[in-house]
């Protein structure tokens, strides 16, 4: 199949709308793991979880961190960790209002996002 001149603009066009896409997905999804991570520091305050709970989601937001950046070195990161802080705001603004009784399964949801997303991109971090 052969394209022409236009054919080979779309088709650029294309590979560079992907690898874009893929860099705002890679912010997107760091932005929602700093936002549990935020979420753990806020509950480890409020006693919801234990300051081993607080250290372990620590080390996992690191690897995740890491993992993220290695993929992308033009993530701000601080842009997105005063985003994250925002999600994270109006996550308990929402709690609030909706009359939720204790906060301890939205706080064991966040640390379980996050030890899972470590322990899932361990092995592809570390090159296994």
């Amino acid at each position: 199949m052969r394209l022409g001149a236009g054919g080979w603009i779309l088709a650029c066009c294309v590979v560079m709308m992907s690898g874009s896409a893929l860099a705002v997905s890679l912010s997107a999804s760091l932005k929602n793991y700093y936002a549990e991570f935020e979420i753990v520091l806020q509950c480890e305050e409020q006693a919801q979880l234990s300051e081993a709970d607080a250290d372990a989601a620590e080390a996992a937001i690191e690897e995740i961190e890491a993992y993220y950046l290695k993929k992308d070195p033009s993530i701000d990161k601080d842009h997105l960790l005063k985003q994250a802080v925002a999600d994270k705001d109006e996550g308990f603004r929402i709690l609030a209002r909706s009359g939720v009784s204790g906060l301890r399964p939205y706080c064991r949801q966040s640390l379980h996002e996050l030890l899972t997303k470590a322990k899932e991109i361990g092995p592809v971090a570390s090159g296994q």
